[in-house]
């Protein structure tokens, strides 16, 4: 074997030693596996609710619970079952506090402050803002801002009798007597009405509270309170219904206000 011949052989031996020798292992690296975040375990060894797999995977679907997502927590933390606002609920045999803002069927009427149970409030009220919650405090200023309009309002029943007393005494005529309980005009109706005095349609309560508040303008007339309870003739006897239906003198009763009543006597006439 030449020198030229051994100098073949050496390459082609060396060419196949190069090919079979695998890569550097430092060119690649080794790929590492990431393990799952573990949900947050309670003392019994259980999944707390708020982190449990099932309901992470509810939130990440729909977007709840996220911080992206997440509705807005009202002022001072989100509020608890029955607290709104940060009113403290006034409770008394297990039912709570509340003023009713419109008036619900079996419940109560707006402006009303009741006590319904927890349940009632939450389902049927505070959802549809039929009612809301009031505190001890609230309470207490509503109840003396009642007692200082019912104050007012019996001061001016007051008035009111003393005006009228005032124009009955002024009224005052002969034909009055001593020994009578009340005499003088307070209030004078002219009626049309045939010539033995029954008159064409007669004189309602309503007519008469009307005519009152038209003859004595700075009168109190307003208010549920404020009607016609008692109404006798000349001779006494009470009138049915205090319809008057004849010409004449009538003794009538009206109520003013919590323990306020004046009594008046109205005369009738017919037109001429």
């Amino acid at each position: 074997m030449n020198f030229t011949t051994r100098l073949v052989l050496l390459a082609v031996f060396a060419c196949s030693t190069t090919a079979a020798t695998p890569q550097s292992s430092s060119t690649y690296s080794k790929a590492s596996f990431v393990p799952p975040a573990a949900p947050t375990i309670t003392k019994a060894g259980w999944p707390s609710a708020a982190n449990h797999p099932s309901r992470v995977q509810q939130q990440i679907a729909t977007g709840y619970g996220t911080e992206l997502f997440g509705r807005k927590k009202n002022a001072g933390g989100s509020s608890g079952a029955v607290k709104t606002a940060g009113v403290p609920p006034v409770t008394k045999n297990g039912k709570i506090q509340i003023k009713m803002l419109t008036s619900v069927p079996n419940i109560g009427q707006a402006g009303d402050i009741i006590f319904v149970s927890s349940a009632v409030f939450q389902n049927q009220l505070q959802r549809q803002k039929k009612a809301r919650l009031i505190s001890a405090e609230e309470v207490a200023k509503l109840e003396a801002e009642k007692q200082k309009e019912k104050a007012e309002a019996t001061q001016k029943a007051v008035d009111t009798k003393k005006m009228m007393e005032e124009v009955m005494f002024e009224s005052l005529g002969e034909e009055c007597s001593t020994d009578q309980d009340i005499c003088g005009v307070a209030l004078s109706m002219k009626r049309k009405a045939g010539p033995e005095g029954n008159l064409f349609g007669g004189i309602n309560p309503k007519m008469i509270m009307e005519e009152l508040a038209n003859t004595f303008p700075d009168g109190s007339w307003e208010g549920k309170q404020v009607k016609l309870t008692d109404m006798k003739d000349s001779d006494g006897k009470d009138v049915k219904k205090k319809d008057i239906k004849h010409t004449g003198e009538y003794t009538c009763v009206v109520k003013l206000g919590n323990d306020v009543d004046v009594t008046f006597i109205l005369s009738v006439v017919a037109e001429e």
